[in-house]
């Protein structure tokens, strides 16, 4: 069995979105042959697309998985149902979001999955916890650093307001996770 790395991107605008967030967390955590590295810290961000709805708390988490990229998106499916989700929109509100942003360097185009994840190069939600946990990580299609892609999405939006570290939350500093205990966002976020 080979052991990919893989960064997941969560969300949540529903709901008690901190404690929803951390259900799913604590799920990712007991996957079979997958093991929590980083988290990032927690963001609250304005929606996109669809902008009649609630902030969003979003993340990123990186995980080493033997699981293949159709299994971990089937139990990652698997998560938001369990935890409530209900996809009656594009881009629409929602209980919890967890997307699969890299495979290891895997490129993967299938009618279920796309990875890299096509959007995460326009969301800022997604370029600012992943830098903060993964900045030296190369994009498999563009060849280029995720500090890279931050910097040129900022250069391209530079009246778009930063993504805000929620209270209570990681500090801006990641955590390794080595002791085989996950940490849990604070109550207070």
């Amino acid at each position: 069995m080979s052991i990919n790395e893989v960064f997941i991107g969560f969300g949540s605008n529903l709901g008690d979105r901190c404690a929803l967030i951390n259900k799913a967390l604590s799920a990712l955590a007991v996957l079979p042959a997958t093991f929590l590295v980083k988290l990032s810290s927690l963001y609250e961000t304005a929606p996109v697309g669809y902008l009649e709805q609630g902030a969003f708390l979003n993340g990123v988490i990186q995980v080493r998985s033997g699981l293949s990229a159709p299994a971990l998106l089937e139990r990652l499916l698997a998560i938001e149902n369990t935890l409530g989700r209900v996809r009656k929109e594009r881009w629409g509100p929602r209980t919890i979001d967890l997307d699969i942003l890299f495979y290891g360097a895997a490129v993967i185009s299938s009618p279920d999955l796309l990875v890299p994840h096509p959007e995460l190069v326009r969301r800022r939600f997604v370029l600012e916890p992943l830098c903060e946990i993964a900045p030296a990580w190369r994009h498999p299609q563009l060849t280029v650093t995720i500090a890279e892609l931050l910097h040129q999405y900022q250069l391209n939006n530079p009246d778009e307001i930063p993504c805000r570290i929620v209270a209570g939350a990681l500090p801006v500093v990641s955590h390794e996770v080595t002791d085989g205990i996950f940490y849990r966002y604070g109550q207070s976020c």
